[in-house]
């Protein structure tokens, strides 16, 4: 007896059913408005704040200038080198290109900045203030400006924290949250291609770093540019000695709680003395069903609905799916051959953060 079942359509009708019906529960379970997520909590409001931060690496003039400012032979010869070496054989040709880039941007591109140098010479500043920017007229997106007073000419030296990633290519200095601002334009503009593997990542405890998706590993892999270290995501537990409560992931399509992931037990801050868990996933559920509904309405534009619902199941949900199950199951590795304390950064400035191993 022969068989009619078409498969191919079967298949079809079966992703796109589940589509619907996640994105409908997931709708269904999240928060109905925006006013639902508000809170006073620092945790919440950076989730507000951050959850399309990565839209600032998007500008395609950006990227350009991006391009034109780093030395692209430099990098490239030794991402040849790096290949020809390695004796990893999971990892791809882009996966050099980060692992250089690290290597470029920390020794040949970008400084760390404790504090201003004076307009006479000298490097003998102390702090004194801060200053808003002027928001009328802000195009580096400055957030705050440190105030310092030179100790040899008492002259006022001022130190903007700049947001805009294409400035701080001229710029070129800073501390963690440029440093990271700053990467991820010009990794986004060597191997971003307009696909999800981008991350931008936020600590409760003031630090910043970033993660790619590795199509060779088939993961996310952990970066910090300021330390110019590749997938050690225990580098602040374990190296650096930090306590932290929360740690958000930020990419194009997924709001994702990485604190399993990045803290160790021994160095878990009470979640709910910050604040209480529950709300953290309902805010980070009510952003990814937005961009789910934004992936969709995106697709819309430019395939019929049937293959919009089936690009949502290959580019949304099987990534997140996939990726909530091995942030409960797998456990991180602890670091080794790193030396312990964090390395940017003066002595003092570290050990007040508690990051001095």
């Amino acid at each position: 007896m022969s068989s009619n079942i078409d498969y191919s359509r079967l298949k079809d009708e079966l992703i796109i059913g589940y589509s619907k019906r996640k994105l409908s529960t997931e709708k269904k379970a999240a928060p109905s408005n925006i006013r639902e997520t508000q809170s006073s909590s620092q945790v919440i409001s950076s989730i507000h704040t951050l959850s399309d931060c990565l839209t600032r690496y998007q500008n395609p003039d950006a990227l350009d200038k991006a391009l034109d400012v780093i030395d692209l032979a430099k990098i490239y010869e030794n991402v040849e080198r790096r290949e020809q070496e390695s004796t990893n054989p999971l990892l791809n040709y882009d996966d050099f290109i980060v692992l250089e880039l690290l290597r470029y941007f920390k020794h040949d591109f970008f400084i760390w900045l404790n504090s201003p140098s004076c307009r006479c010479g000298s490097s003998e500043v102390v702090q004194i203030g801060l200053k808003p920017p002027d928001p009328a007229n802000n195009p580096d997106r400055i957030s705050i400006i440190e105030i310092y007073q030179c100790k040899k000419c008492n002259q006022y030296v001022g130190f903007s924290r700049i947001n805009n990633p294409a400035a701080l290519l001229d710029t070129r200095k800073g501390r963690c949250g440029e440093w990271v601002n700053c990467f991820l334009l010009i990794l986004t503009a060597l191997i971003g291609e307009g696909k999800d593997r981008i991350r931008y990542v936020w600590n409760n405890e003031d630090h910043v770093w970033c993660e790619y998706y590795s199509f060779g590993l088939k993961r996310w892999v952990h970066l910090d540019p300021c330390e110019g270290v590749f997938d050690e995501p225990l580098l602040y537990c374990e190296n650096w000695g930090k306590r932290m409560s929360y740690v958000i992931g930020f990419n194009k399509y997924s709001v994702v709680d990485l604190s399993r992931k990045y803290i160790t037990q021994d160095r878990q801050i009470e979640q709910s003395d910050i604040v209480d868990p529950e709300k953290v996933k309902k805010v980070i559920d009510f952003f990814n069903v937005k961009k789910a509904e934004g992936y969709l309405a995106e697709a819309r534009l430019t395939y019929p609905e049937k293959e919009s619902w089936k690009l949502l199941y290959t580019d949304v949900f099987v990534p997140r799916n996939r990726e909530l199950d091995d942030l409960a199951t797998e456990e991180s590795t602890p670091s080794s051959g790193l030396p312990k304390g964090r390395q940017t950064g003066s002595a003092e400035w570290t050990k007040a953060r508690g990051e001095d191993g």
